[in-house]
């Protein structure tokens, strides 16, 4: 059999064509190696991609292609038969080949493995019927042959990892749990508000959903834990699909000064006023922070901009404002939430290692959509939300205006569901997008 029939060059290329033009997609082909690839140019290409933009370098052009590949003694001799202006000539036919959608690639990279694993299986089906004609080898020897040999193209392929037993992981496990604890004997990140303390941090690999109606602050609360975070060094993404970056700033602004949000989109502040604003953008310049507003952010999108911004700044705290959907069927809505829940908490937290924090809104009567599908995903729900006049008159002002209860948790205690004086007093301060702890109200006895 003739193994060039086990190829497809045309993927090959399509694959290569696509990174040169889109190369955050190799966030989505992490299995795909460049052994994997029939042609020696094409898995040279693409191993040089790679290595650029694992260094941060993003412009895939025939300049920085030529010197990392030239960085490499053994990939130089293996494709020294391409020189500088040939580089360029592969840039340019590969154009042709080039994929604009995240699918098509996907496409593309799972044919070059399957046909890779292909090759690899015929290979190693050729090697045992070697084997079996040698008359020198015993059952049990043959027998651990072909197991042995299946089972390592298994693992090269399927799995892509080493199948390890607990015990052998134990040590290293039991160090990320110590490396996750913080000097107080915490862990985790700590919230802003001290009273969450007793029910959760914020842990990478987890999801906390912080749920609320329409225009009780939900966003507000998001940025104050992101801004907490900047304060204390943590690489912060917000992906935004209601606010635009300038709104997002005079919010942030007016948090940052003290100084009214509407004072600060008309201009009407004093001189000193204006030096705490020029001071708090100082600040955020240094900052290892980002902002994007899109409305139409999809999982793909979102997933390649963590993983890059991972790589690139050491994000650790991600807000998502906010889970929604925009189908008129009640059924479809339910399920894209709750998918929508499941992709932040398992691909973005799970596989990324990093927090998520994300806000959901409630209906009129104080509901999440289908709440039981997100609730099956997140790791910790908070209702949050501002207090009617009978609970501000029953715990008084000085607890006030903004309550929250821990509602699900499954990194420790909830508060009781049917129990409603159960909850934490905040105060909400819309006009400077802050929020703080208020006087905790005393709750009634009625034993």
């Amino acid at each position: 059999m003739d193994i060039s029939q086990l190829s497809d060059i045309q993927s090959e290329s399509g694959v290569i064509g696509t990174l040169v033009y889109h190369p955050d997609f190799i966030a989505y082909s992490e299995n795909l190696q460049p052994r994997h690839f029939f042609e020696l140019d094409n898995g040279c290409i693409y191993w040089a991609i790679r290595e650029l933009y694992n260094k941060g370098i993003e412009n895939i052009d025939a300049y920085n292609l030529s010197s990392q590949l030239k960085s490499n003694t053994a990939v130089q001799r293996a494709i020294e038969k391409f020189n500088l202006p040939k580089v360029q000539e592969l840039i340019q036919l590969y154009k042709m080949t080039a994929r604009n959608t995240v699918e098509e690639y996907k496409l593309l990279v799972n044919n070059v493995i399957s046909l890779a694993f292909k090759r690899e299986l015929v290979t190693t089906l050729n090697r045992l019927e070697t084997d079996c004609m040698n008359k020198n080898y015993s059952l049990e020897k043959l027998s651990n042959l072909v197991y042995g040999g299946i089972d390592d193209l298994t693992e090269r392929f399927v799995t892509n990892e080493e199948v390890r037993t607990l015990g052998s992981e134990i040590d290293t496990l039991w160090q990320e749990i110590k490396d996750r604890r913080t000097a107080d004997g915490t862990y985790g990140m700590p919230s802003k508000f001290p009273s969450f303390a007793p029910f959760f941090t914020y842990e990478s690999g987890e999801l906390v959903v912080v749920q609320a109606k329409y225009k009780e602050g939900k966003s507000v609360f998001l940025m104050n834990e992101a801004i907490h975070k900047l304060e204390n060094g943590v690489p912060t993404l917000v992906i935004d699909t209601e606010m635009s970056s300038r709104s997002y700033v005079e919010r942030l602004l007016a948090n940052l000064t003290g100084i009214d949000v509407n004072r600060i989109k008309s201009g009407q502040y004093s001189e000193k006023e204006e030096k705490k604003i020029n001071d708090a953008m100082s600040w955020l310049k240094n900052q290892p922070f980002v902002h994007i507003y899109d409305p139409y952010m999809t999982n793909e999108k979102m997933y390649a901009i963590c993983k890059m911004l991972k790589r690139k700044i050491g994000l650790a705290f991600f807000v998502y404002d906010y889970l929604k959907s925009n189908e008129t069927s009640t059924g479809d809505n339910y399920n894209l939430l709750g998918a929508k829940c499941d992709f932040l908490k398992n691909n973005i937290a799970g596989d990324l290692d990093i927090a998520v924090l994300a806000a959901c809104q409630l209906n009129r009567n104080g509901e999440v959509a289908d709440s039981m599908k997100i609730d099956r995903y997140l790791s910790v729900g908070v209702r949050w939300g501002l207090k009617t006049k009978k609970m501000i008159a029953d715990d008084g002002i000085q607890c006030g205006n903004a309550y929250a209860k821990v509602r699900v948790n499954r990194l420790g205690e909830h508060m009781a569901e049917d129990d409603e004086e159960e909850y934490i007093d905040f105060t909400f301060d819309g006009a400077h997008m802050a929020i703080s702890e208020a006087e905790q109200h005393e709750r009634k006895d009625y034993f």
